[in-house]
């Protein structure tokens, strides 16, 4: 029998044989106890009946929007995969993430961007420490609207209550050693001034690492993307000298992967004559040949962070699981920034 209205919560309860209440837990994804037959009782409910809540007026009573908002440099690599968890992580809150672009701190795409979400009033907002200014940051802020910092240093507190960082200068310090160790006294760090503060970083640890060993070591800090590929390798084979091997630490895998097949090309021996330590742990890393070392980034347990911090902020209450890994991880916050460790995948481009 056709219907001649649109159905109503009433009627989902009736078709699911359940109480009003019952429903509206269900739809609102409250944490409360359910049985797995009572949810998918009114999920079967709502399908067969076409129920669709008024999301907007729902939405307008509560004061909340239940839409948040990330900004990433671009869609690549590891930022598609943070996306992409990151979704998933908040979806299970009940809410709804709208992802955009930084396309290169584009002045007039990060306008929109901001006008995009104060319009629809966004409950929260995660961004990459790269992919929008401090000034607009600071707007969204002063507008209410919580935010947590994924990959940002030197944020200032006023905006920032947290930046959940990925500790690419304790990872960088344990690239020189794992040199050191394998016979390299011509150390390269291979960088992209672009990465600006992730670049930093690595620089900063790049030199924690040489140590005491700096003075028995020739190193030196190149930028790829003034060099050029072969401008790099042509360079770090002058600074070098006779000492091989060579090892060149670079800012991410692509970088690797291209000296690597630089070094083919010449008949330059991976890991023989160079060996290459990249950052990311694409999958080509594993891939190529001989098959690079790299540093694996902790996307599950980051978006995890991040998501939980979020919802703390905006006022939602986490579960025992979420709320034992805050209790876990925010101690060891400094300042206001919280780092993670990256483990080191050896493979055949530091090893003979």
């Amino acid at each position: 029998m056709k219907r001649s209205k649109q159905p109503t919560i009433v009627d989902v309860a009736s078709e699911a044989g359940v109480s009003i209440a019952t429903v509206s837990n269900v739809l609102n994804r409250r944490k409360v106890p359910m049985s797995p037959e009572t949810i998918r009782k009114v999920e079967e409910a709502v399908v067969q009946l076409g129920y669709r809540r008024n999301v907007m007026a729902t939405n307008l009573s509560r004061r909340r929007s239940y839409e948040l908002g990330l900004i990433i440099p671009h869609f690549g690599g590891y930022y598609g995969r943070f996306a992409e968890k990151l979704e998933q992580k908040v979806h299970s809150f009940g809410y709804h993430l709208s992802v955009f672009s930084a396309a290169g701190m584009d002045p007039v795409i990060e306008k929109r961007h901001l006008e995009h979400l104060l319009q629809r009033r966004v409950d929260g907002l995660v961004s990459h420490g790269l992919a929008m200014s401090m000034q607009s940051t600071q707007q969204l802020v002063g507008e209410g609207t919580p935010l947590v910092i994924f990959n940002g240093w030197g944020w200032p507190s006023d905006i920032v209550k947290l930046a959940v960082n990925l500790d690419f200068a304790k990872a960088s310090t344990e690239a020189v050693q794992h040199f050191l160790a394998g016979g390299c006294r011509s150390i390269i760090y291979a960088g992209r001034r672009k990465g600006m503060g992730a670049n930093e970083q690595r620089i900063q640890g790049f030199m924690a690492g040489l140590g005491n060993m700096a003075n028995l070591t020739v190193h030196a800090l190149l930028d790829a993307g003034e060099l050029g590929i072969e401008g790099t390798l042509e360079e770090a084979l002058r600074i070098s000298g006779e000492q091989r091997p060579i090892g060149i630490y670079t800012f991410n895998d692509a970088l690797a992967l291209e000296l690597l097949a630089v070094c083919h090309e010449r008949g330059i021996r991976v890991p023989e004559d160079v060996q290459l330590i990249g950052m990311d742990n694409e999958l080509f890393s594993k891939a190529s040949f001989p098959s690079i070392t790299s540093f694996d980034m902790p996307v599950e347990l980051q978006t995890r962070l991040v998501a939980a911090f979020l919802m703390r902020q905006i006022g939602e209450d986490l579960d025992e699981e979420n709320t034992q890994l805050l209790d876990e991880f925010l101690p060891h916050i400094h300042g206001h920034e919280l780092f993670i460790d990256l483990e080191m995948i050896v493979r055949k481009s530091t090893t003979t």
